[in-house]
């Protein structure tokens, strides 16, 4: 990977936010915090399907770590081989939920993404809107949507799509970034999660209330480990500090400090900054 590749990439994953792309506002029924105005929906799946993964080599170690934590997570609720993964991205999880025995497929708008699962992984994923493709009713066991729901512009009309395919007793999880955790009460405007990516903003509340609005029953709100490199956690810190450009060198995974700081993890609790919730058809 290039150095400029790699800076592009830390601007992808850990984008500091911005005020030009709308602004928030709260539903008054179910208490969303959600961007207005939002595009069309096929205009963000059109950008979405032209996203490369040019990050996919930078954060792969962290993510294939806390993807084993959210298959245990599974296993605890849920029996069951047939697993389909929206919004699979570069198929970290799905790659572990597949050498667990899992039946897995997965669904991902980035074509760039899906070659990348494919390549690296050799996963069944297929590059196309999780709308379009009309599974048949009752067909899997379980659905994951692990940090999707807040890029969607109908969060519900997903839910409750995944709701029909899902067989009896079939299990959903879905996980976000949580407006109402600590991370978020601190920063405020400067929350990491702020970005022009994030359509929806949801507490653990608003996420438990559109599940219960999609039809699902015995909701509940669950955790996983997380994990993060010393330096991904380092780098936007000095961006927020806005001293990153003049020490961007020193930081490259390639360079010493850069291995050295790559190879120490935090692992914490999905709760200090995410909400994730199951629910039963």
């Amino acid at each position: 990977m290039k150095q400029d590749d790699f800076q592009e990439g830390i601007e992808s994953v850990y984008m500091l936010p911005g005020d030009k792309y709308g602004r928030h506002v709260k539903c008054r029924n179910c208490q969303l915090v959600y961007v207005n105005p939002i595009e069309k929906k096929s205009k963000i799946n059109e950008n979405y399907s032209k996203r490369e993964s040019i990050d996919a080599s930078i954060i792969r170690e962290s993510r294939l770590r806390a993807a084993k934590s959210q298959l245990e997570l599974i296993q605890r609720y849920k029996k069951g081989t047939n697993l389909l993964d929206i919004g699979c991205g570069e198929g970290f999880f799905l790659f572990n939920a597949s050498k667990a025995g899992y039946r897995a497929k997965g669904v991902e708008l980035s074509q760039d993404a899906t070659a990348y699962a494919k390549r690296e992984f050799g996963l069944d994923v297929e590059a196309a809107a999780f709308e379009e493709l009309q599974f048949p009713e009752d067909y899997f066991d379980v659905i994951t949507l692990w940090q999707v729901l807040e890029h969607v512009p109908h969060p519900l009309l997903l839910l409750k799509e995944a709701h029909r395919i899902l067989k009896p007793g079939g299990l959903l999880v879905a996980s976000t970034p949580n407006i109402g955790g600590i991370p978020a009460g601190i920063l405020h405007r400067k929350w990491w999660n702020v970005r022009r990516l994030h359509i929806n903003q949801f507490t653990t509340e608003t996420l438990t209330g559109i599940f219960r609005n999609a039809g699902f029953k015995n909701i509940s709100s669950v955790s996983y480990r997380e994990s993060i490199s010393l330096l991904m956690l380092f780098i936007p810190l000095l961006k927020y500090l806005k001293i990153y450009k003049s020490l961007k060198a020193l930081f490259y995974p390639a360079s010493i400090i850069g291995k050295i700081m790559n190879k120490m993890v935090l692992i914490y609790r999905s709760t200090l900054d995410n909400c994730t919730v199951i629910g039963f058809k």
